[in-house]
C-alpha cells in the first residue's frame, strides 16, 4: 500500500466519524442516568406483605411517562409526565443534605428514587433501595 493510498484512508475514516458524530448530535441528548428508573414497581400489600404492582415509568421519545395500577387491574394511560430530579430538587422532596448518590424522577405530585439500599432519614428506611414519595410521604418500592 503506498503513502497515498494511506493518506486517502485515514482521511475517509475521518471523514465517517465526523460524519457519524453529527448525526447523532442531530438527535438530541440521550438518556441521562434516570433511564435506568424506567420499569414496574411494586409496593407491599398492607395485610398479607404480597407485592401489588402500582406505577410503571416509561421513556416515550425524550421524556418519561408514569402509568398506574391505583383504581384498575390494567395499566392506565399515561397520567404524568416526569423530569429528572436535581440536587435541589432531592433535598427540597427529601430534606437530606448529604451527598447521596442518587437517581430520580418526579412530578408535582410523585417521585421515584433510586438510592443505595439501606439509606435511612427521618424514620423512613430503604432496603430496596427503591422508593416513592407522594402525598403521604415515602414508601418502600420494588423494582420488577
Amino acid at each position: 500500500m503506498t503513502m497515498k493510498n494511506s493518506l486517502k484512508k485515514v482521511r475517509a475514516a475521518a471523514a465517517c466519524a465526523a460524519l457519524s458524530s453529527l448525526l447523532l448530535a442531530g438527535c438530541g441528548p440521550g438518556p441521562g442516568p434516570e433511564a435506568e428508573l424506567v420499569g414496574v414497581y411494586a409496593v407491599r400489600k398492607e395485610g398479607d406483605g404480597t407485592l401489588r404492582e402500582l406505577v410503571k415509568i416509561e421513556r416515550q421519545g425524550g421524556r418519561y411517562v408514569l402509568r398506574d395500577k391505583v383504581r384498575t387491574p390494567d395499566w392506565s394511560a399515561p397520567k404524568m409526565q416526569l423530569q429528572p430530579v436535581t440536587r435541589e430538587g432531592w433535598r427540597r422532596i427529601t430534606t437530606d443534605s448529604g451527598d447521596t448518590p442518587f437517581v430520580g424522577v418526579s412530578s408535582e405530585q410523585l417521585a421515584v428514587f433510586k438510592v443505595p439500599p439501606g439509606w435511612e432519614k427521618n424514620g423512613f428506611r430503604t432496603g430496596t433501595g427503591y422508593f416513592l414519595v407522594y402525598s403521604r410521604g415515602p414508601v418502600e418500592a420494588h423494582k420488577l
